[in-house]
């Protein structure tokens, strides 16, 4: 099980690009290493690296699985609650980052919408 002392290196690790962002969060907080990994796939998403974009989505997923509860909290209110504000701002990409979210991901955004009521 991954706790969230692990996430720092095990994101830094996945995708070195942000490796050097989550270094310079003295706190190591799992809740604003979501929110560097969102930046992160919301830059890829502008440029249209939807490898990368994919790579986000397969790492949290893996984290969800893999992760305790606070990770698996930090996934579900952070990461997963920014999609909605991703398929707003990305209209014309939305079809293509909804095929690439994993089922797990998918499912809890779309409990997270009918708890909403949208």
């Amino acid at each position: 099980m991954i706790n969230q002392f692990e996430v720092p290196m095990y994101l830094g690790d996945a995708i070195p690009e942000i490796s050097e962002k989550i270094s310079q969060d003295k706190k190591n907080s799992v809740y604003k290493i979501m929110n560097i990994l969102i930046v992160f796939m919301r830059t890829n998403i502008e440029i249209h690296n939807f490898k990368a974009v994919k790579r986000c989505l397969k790492i949290a997923d893996k984290l969800y699985s893999k992760g305790n509860g606070l990770v698996r909290n930090a996934i579900e209110n952070v990461f997963v609650y920014s999609f909605t504000n991703i398929f707003q701002a990305y209209p014309a990409e939305k079809k293509k980052l909804l095929a690439a979210i994993p089922i797990t991901l998918y499912s809890l955004y779309i409990a997270q919408l009918y708890r909403r009521g949208c």
